[in-house]
């Protein structure tokens, strides 16, 4: 059980190496990728230590001190997953250097040869003060970062945004309550090979799904949460909602993959603002794009359903519903659907060419 663990764990330390190298080479780095790549580099340092102790040698401070950016950081990812402004500021990052600063101050006091020249109890008092703090802090930022995925939970999400959220809420509330309350840090009364496995297939869990989070959330970013509300409905919103919703029915125009808010303005001779206003107030969805992609994916599930394309790749039902590439509108379709293209279509032959119930755009 030991070497399975030490497998396990020399695999978590090779694949959040892997992101780091992944995230350095990123042309554009965002701050949930900084923070990931921080919080991969405490993970590895975990690994190790816990793979090769003292064999580490001169190492062992560094890897002791970077052990410190798991939970502290994984909390500032968190904000990152689930915030959309300022995730990360001047307070969070003094509560992570708090969490931080206990050892490094151990540390320099072995480094200065603390226990030469310095009581033991009151060498023993220091370090006792330091760690309970640190341990008080770790717990906080635990909490805070399981609070991050319940934070702006609405049954109005995306399909696949609530998805990813439970996902991420049950994995991280099942392996830290496990390695927290349950080992208690190796003082459970289990086996020392079992405690080592279990914290093993933890640390993997939590790697692999906030994996999956991390390039989910660089796909489909949230909304700017300052962003101001829609104005209020007016008539002339609604009235003009109902034309642009006739235009997009008989004409159309969203099949063309270059479609722009003037170009409807042009075609209902209305000033560009009034438009976008009747996107929002008028017909109440997010934004132009929303709009015109819930469009492009209805007219796709119709060819995704009808028999008579069957043959048809679905490449071809992207760009003939309007989208540029095949990348956008998978995304697209499985926000709006919470299935994918090839899903949607082997689901309609199982219902004879019905398309699925429960797909409604929301």
């Amino acid at each position: 059980m030991l070497e399975i663990a030490a497998t396990i764990k020399l695999a978590v330390a090779g694949i959040a190496l892997t992101w780091i190298a992944a995230i350095i080479l990123m042309p554009k780095r965002q701050t949930l990728h900084v923070a990931w790549a921080v919080f991969c580099g405490g993970l590895t340092a975990v690994m190790l230590r816990e793979v090769f102790g003292e064999a580490l040698g001169p190492l062992t401070p560094v890897l002791l001190i970077a052990s410190c950016g798991t939970c502290s950081v994984f909390w500032l990812v968190a904000r990152s997953l689930f915030r959309s402004r300022a995730p990360v500021g001047p307070a969070q990052i003094l509560i992570v250097a708090g969490i931080f600063a206990p050892a490094v101050i151990d540390q320099a006091l072995l480094a200065a040869r603390a226990p030469a020249w310095m009581p033991p109890a009151e060498l023993t008092g220091i370090t006792d003060a330091l760690y309970g703090f640190q341990g008080l802090l770790s717990s906080t930022v635990l909490v805070l970062a399981f609070w991050e995925g319940v934070r702006g939970w609405s049954s109005a999400l995306p399909v696949n945004e609530r998805r990813m959220r439970i996902l991420y809420l049950a994995t991280f509330g099942l392996c830290v309550s496990t390695c927290v309350m349950l080992l208690d840090h190796g003082q459970a009364p289990l086996p020392a090979e079992m405690m080592a496995g279990i914290q093993a297939a933890c640390a993997l869990a939590i790697l692999a799904v906030v994996s999956v989070a991390v390039r989910y959330r660089t796909a489909h970013p949230l909304p700017d949460e300052t962003a101001r509300p829609a104005p209020p409905a007016r008539d002339e919103d609604r009235a003009l909602g109902e034309r642009l919703r006739e235009l997009m029915a008989a004409d159309r125009p969203y099949l063309d993959p270059e479609l722009k808010v003037a170009t409807l303005a042009r075609r209902l001779r209305e000033p560009e603002y009034r438009v976008s206003r009747a996107i929002t107030a008028g017909i109440g969805e997010a934004n132009f794009n929303r709009f015109v992609n819930r469009h492009r994916v209805e007219h796709a599930r119709a060819m995704l359903a009808d028999p008579a394309c069957a043959g048809e790749p679905i490449l071809n039902i992207a760009l003939d519903s309007g989208f540029a590439s095949l990348g956008p509108f998978n995304r697209a379709f499985k926000d709006m659907t919470g299935q994918t293209p090839r899903q949607y279509r082997l689901a309609c032959g199982a219902n004879g060419g019905q398309a699925p119930r429960g797909l409604a755009a929301e």
